[in-house]
């Protein structure tokens, strides 16, 4: 009889811990901690638009650093989705083509699709594929009024990160991008529509977890 009681208790145990782990998550090695999967993070950073086309921002334009802010979610251990939002100025340096304009105020808001790859627990990187909605406000001299353009961002995003911990990283990025205008102007119509650019940055990561998976 004791021997029957004390292998109850045994395969009770034994019951207990096997649905326990049933319970747990896969370690990942893109996981900081094994037991502490990732599920969201933020980011926060500068970047230097750069134009790589003959267009008017390019030409044009003297394009100012701008700010970037970000969520990304983990779709699985390896793939995000996010969205963000970006904004930057920039200063007309030639009013012949592109009109009696002082600056114009440049804001993006769109979704991004990225894979996220640990290389070390340290070292990481990050690509992904963002589609985004442009506008431009763009000021009058002498005026207090102004006008308004918009566009569709097509981008890609490739950055290397650096985790100090669990998690506050920094990064670096290089995004080039084709930016779409909806600008009615027949002499000029390719020239101030159609745009390569590439943003070039760094930032700071804000990682969150969930101990439960």
């Amino acid at each position: 009889m004791k021997n029957i009681l004390l292998l109850a208790i045994i395969l009770s145990f034994s019951l207990a811990n096997a649905q326990q782990d049933l319970y747990l998550p896969n370690p990942h090695r893109n996981w900081y901690e094994p037991e502490d999967p990732e599920t969201v993070f933020f980011g926060l950073s500068t970047y230097f638009p750069i134009g790589l086309s003959h267009s008017s921002l390019s030409n044009d334009y003297e394009l100012n650093a701008g700010i970037q802010l970000e969520v990304n979610v983990f779709i699985t251990p390896q793939f995000v989705a996010g969205v963000y939002g970006k904004w930057h100025e920039g200063e007309v340096s030639n009013i012949e083509k592109i009109g009696n304009i002082s600056e114009t105020n440049f804001s993006e808001y769109g979704v991004s699709l990225g894979y996220y790859q640990a290389i070390n627990r340290e070292f990481n990187y990050l690509i992904t594929a963002n589609i985004g909605g442009v506008s431009l406000r763009n000021s009058v001299p002498f005026s207090s009024g102004s006008f308004r353009e918009n566009g569709t961002s097509y981008k890609l995003g490739g950055e290397l990160g650096y985790r100090f911990n669990q998690t506050i990283a920094v990064f670096a990025r290089v995004s080039p991008y084709y930016l779409n205008l909806d600008i009615n102007n027949a002499a000029y119509m390719d020239y101030l529509n159609k745009h390569f650019l590439v943003d070039v940055g760094f930032g700071l990561r804000v990682h969150l977890h969930n101990p439960n998976g």
